[in-house]
């Protein structure tokens, strides 16, 4: 056995305990939670639903095995602006007349909680449904972004390569309708694979719930491999080149995670704590909902506080540094997302979502032209999201519960009204 000198072995012993001391946490459902939440009759199989989504949004990991994503010892503190908005003064136009943005946003899009911040300083943030801005909250495929910054921050470390094919990293995808996708057209989404029968409206697989225990535990005992056993059902492709024609599907945010693991050797949600939150400074734990067998939910599964989502939105408006002058996101990867480019652009024409702003879909995120306004959003259904802009220089995140999925009415109250609304409000 080689020997250590003493003063080397304190030294390594001292590392190993700092790793352990910052590694996730994983854990199984929290039983005793579970237990209560039956009172009410709120189970893992109907939070979604429109009786309970309100109540469960603060606690819906609780009901899946999830990470913990520990805090560091650095905060951001965020000020408070002189130059306060108040949204009872800012009205935003619905089909009835003007209505003030408090209304709007509290009423008729359910929000729950929303910090706004303009340079660098809170001008607005309010908290609702028992929380506060230490509270976590379901963020939906908001993750799907986060999945994506895990993913950019190990091709920045050099150990994976956005041009790969994917099968490089998951052997699995031999015979499957992802064999010949590089990573990069799986992180914009650009797979245009088909769905299980039934489901050719939705941009998610029930079948994939399942596996990965989403909706509880008893639904995935029939996937002993949890979300491994789904992405072989995915066989069939729709009528467009690989690449060609953008299509919102939660697999791809799935697969992009699994690959983040193959190619670090370890839960993608370990850069994310370590990499990227602890480096952004939030204020909160964070959890990171995942399969049975440790497979982070890639697409759905970021529960955190909403002032620490938009502490990492505030990483767009500085190239990826944080406030210490630290590069924690590459600057390409940021770069890329704000300038995009002519196979995104015409991917999302061929989608549905181009009716809603001329844009793209890249890495997980979306870029929009709203009224006068050029956004990058970070999104999730029910009302999550994190929207960032550079003329006003400012960062809207929100977590709400809408009590629908992907419908016209709530996707024009977001960024045909509610967010120009806010911007017209800053630019003045």
């Amino acid at each position: 056995m080689r020997h250590i000198p003493t003063t080397a072995f304190w030294a390594i012993l001292v590392g190993a305990l700092t790793v352990s001391a910052e590694a996730t946490t994983f854990k199984e459902p929290d039983a005793e939670f579970i237990e209560a939440a039956s009172a009410i009759g709120l189970t893992g199989e109907n939070w979604e639903t429109p009786e309970f989504i309100a109540s469960a949004m603060p606690h819906v990991y609780k009901f899946s095995h999830s990470y913990t994503l520990h805090k560091g010892d650095y905060v951001r503190e965020l000020p408070q602006s002189d130059q306060v908005l108040n949204l009872e003064e800012v009205m935003v136009q619905d089909y009835d007349g003007p209505i003030s943005a408090r209304d709007f946003l509290l009423n008729r899009m359910q929000n729950h909680n929303a910090v706004i911040i303009q340079n660098g300083e809170l001008i607005h943030e309010h908290y609702g449904n028992g929380l506060d801005e230490y509270s976590t909250h379901l963020d939906m495929s908001v993750s799907k972004s986060f999945t994506a910054m895990a993913a950019a921050i190990a091709v920045g470390k050099g150990l994976l390569n956005w041009e790969d094919p994917a099968i490089r990293y998951v052997p699995e995808l031999a015979g499957t309708a992802f064999e010949t996708a590089t990573v990069q057209e799986i992180s914009d989404m650009r797979t245009a694979v088909v769905l299980a029968p039934g489901t050719a409206e939705k941009y998610w697989d029930t079948r994939l719930s399942e596996a990965q225990g989403y909706y509880g535990q008893e639904k995935s005992e029939a996937y002993p491999n949890g979300t491994m056993d789904f992405f072989p059902l995915i066989t069939e492709r729709q009528d467009y080149a690989m690449g060609e024609k953008y299509d919102y599907q939660d697999v791809n945010s799935e697969l992009l995670g699994l690959i983040v693991d193959r190619a670090t050797g370890e839960s993608f949600t370990t850069i994310l704590e370590q990499d990227l939150l602890q480096k952004v400074g939030v204020a909160s734990d964070a959890h990171f909902m995942s399969d049975k067998k440790g497979l982070a939910m890639g697409s759905t599964g970021m529960n955190m506080a909403t002032k620490d989502l938009a502490r990492v939105g505030l990483l767009f408006l500085n190239e990826g540094k944080n406030e210490l002058g630290e590069q924690v996101l590459p600057a390409q990867f940021v770069s890329d997302l704000w300038e995009g480019n002519e196979a995104v652009r015409s991917a999302w024409l061929k989608g549905k979502e181009s009716a809603l702003a001329p844009g793209y879909y890249k890495d997980q995120f979306r870029v929009l032209e709203v009224g006068d306004y050029r956004i990058l959003a970070m999104i999730g259904v029910n009302g999550q999201m994190c929207v960032i802009n550079k003329e006003t220089n400012s960062v809207i995140a929100l977590n709400g519960a809408y009590p629908m999925a992907e419908t016209p009415r709530f996707a024009t109250m977001q960024f045909h009204q509610f967010v120009p609304a806010i911007l017209d409000a800053m630019s003045n």
